[in-house]
């Protein structure tokens, strides 16, 4: 993994929606009172009790958030790729955090400082609003997750769960989605509350019905209307 300029590191933060409308020259002193760390694939970035104080933007790689239970049972809640924010519960300050984040792969993050947030911006409406609009975002989806998981089967889960990914990460190739980072079968089962091998039965079923296939260890999404039928699926049948 290559180490960033400026110039990199300022688009990754620009483009990450939570700065969008936040000039570039105070984005450039965010960065510069903050601090970019690495940490391996599997490396906890931070664990549930954890007390943060930051903001994290990922630079490069992808993370997983998780809740752990006090078996230590995992239940994926998202996945964030490149340019996505996370820690967010941070503001809450001195409060331990309620989520796990672990790097997925090798991963490079920008660590920002609460404290540098208020004491750079100008405008902190301006961010406070971008904040505010992705958290009624990432509420309406745990939403719609608590009601599919409460009433609906393994395989209406694990639609929901693709095309959630889908939404945030597809790439449009020809007249298919592709997401453009690996994923497990048994990601999704951590994401979905099931097992891998019913995971891999439902694969398999979308496969031979020409839903979605696996190219490269990439999903391709290729019958997106069928997929999101797929939600309202009363049966695993």
């Amino acid at each position: 993994m290559t180490a960033l300029g400026k110039a990199e590191l300022l688009e990754r933060v620009s483009t990450g929606g939570w700065f969008q409308g936040v000039s570039d020259s105070e984005i450039s002193r965010v960065i510069a009172l903050s601090k970019v760390k690495s940490f391996k694939s599997g490396e906890f970035i931070y664990k549930i009790g954890d007390e943060q104080h930051n903001l994290f933007c990922i630079v490069d790689g992808q993370v997983n958030i998780s809740i752990i239970d006090p078996k230590g049972e995992e239940f994926m809640l998202t996945a964030w790729e490149t340019g996505g924010w996370f820690g967010e519960a941070a503001f809450h300050q001195g409060a331990p955090m309620p989520l796990e984040a672990r790097a997925k792969t090798e991963v490079t993050v920008l660590l920002v400082p609460i404290s540098v947030i208020d004491s750079v911006l100008s405008n902190g409406a301006i961010f406070y609003r971008n904040i505010m609009v992705d958290m009624i975002g990432r509420a309406k989806l745990l939403y719609k997750l608590i009601e599919t998981l409460l009433f609906r089967p393994l395989r209406a889960r694990v639609a929901m769960r693709v095309l959630h990914l889908t939404d945030l990460f597809g790439e449009q190739d020809g007249e298919s989605i592709v997401l453009p980072f690996k994923i497990s079968q048994s990601d999704f089962a951590k994401m979905s509350g099931g097992s891998r091998q019913r995971v891999n039965q439902i694969f398999r079923h979308w496969s031979d019905k020409g839903i979605i296939s696996k190219q490269n260890k990439r999903y391709m999404i290729h019958d997106i209307q069928a997929l999101t039928a797929e939600i309202d699926a009363i049966d695993d049948e």
